[in-house]
């Protein structure tokens, strides 16, 4: 194993530096609410594995849930994204890409069995959001639309769902396998296998044309 494949605590910050709300949260704040997500993320997962056991699988956890969990034999690629997985909370199903996820295991030097486990916990950590624990996107809601001094609309921020995923999954998987994973501080992104990248692509568009309909024009105003 090269390294393990997703970000560490300081390494996940990088996901606010990535999100469209990013120019729009003071400096002073951009670490504490990293922070507190992966806090919340990796409390999460204590919290689970107490619950249900530490040697209890992710996917155990999941039919406990009453989650359904449907693996599909492909590659899923969408224009020049690659995505692995999807939770749909009306449906309370998670798809797995065995395709995609292959791929991911390959490039990051990870046993399969292993990389599908820490994406299919990354994706429980979003239905623990959606029915345990509320959407950690909301612990820091961002102004977006202002007229004067008052405040129109505020949006939170979407990059914490995803860095407290990190937290949760990387938890998780310490607890589940007795491993103490060190940091190396040699966490490599690759874009073309992201695991987020997707997601985020498609939130981003999503919110351009939010506030392209609220302010009649596609720019975002400091």
């Amino acid at each position: 194993m090269k390294s393990f494949p997703f970000p560490d605590r300081v390494h996940s910050r990088d996901e606010l530096k990535r999100d469209v709300l990013y120019d729009k949260i003071p400096e002073e704040d951009r670490i504490p609410i990293c922070d507190r997500a992966w806090d919340t993320g990796a409390a999460a997962a204590r919290r689970i594995m107490q619950e249900y056991g530490e040697r209890t699988s992710i996917q155990d956890i999941a039919a406990q849930c009453g989650l359904v969990v449907k693996r599909l034999d492909r590659d899923n690629v969408a224009g020049n994204m690659r995505y692995f997985s999807e939770y749909y909370a009306g449906r309370n199903t998670i798809f797995m890409y065995s395709g995609s996820i292959a791929r991911w295991a390959e490039e990051n030097h990870f046993p399969y069995d292993q990389a599908e486990e820490l994406i299919l916990s990354h994706e429980f950590f979003h239905y623990l959001e959606q029915n345990k624990i509320g959407e950690t996107a909301k612990q820091y809601e961002v102004p977006t639309v202002k007229i004067g001094k008052h405040i129109l609309v505020k949006v939170g921020v979407r990059a914490l769902c995803e860095i407290g995923a990190h937290g949760f999954s990387r938890t998780y998987y310490e607890i589940r396998r007795n491993v103490s994973l060190k940091d190396t501080g040699k966490y490599v992104r690759n874009a073309a296998v992201d695991i987020n990248y997707f997601e985020r692509a498609v939130s981003a568009e999503k919110f351009r044309k939010f506030l392209s309909g609220m302010t009649g024009s596609g720019a975002m105003k400091k």
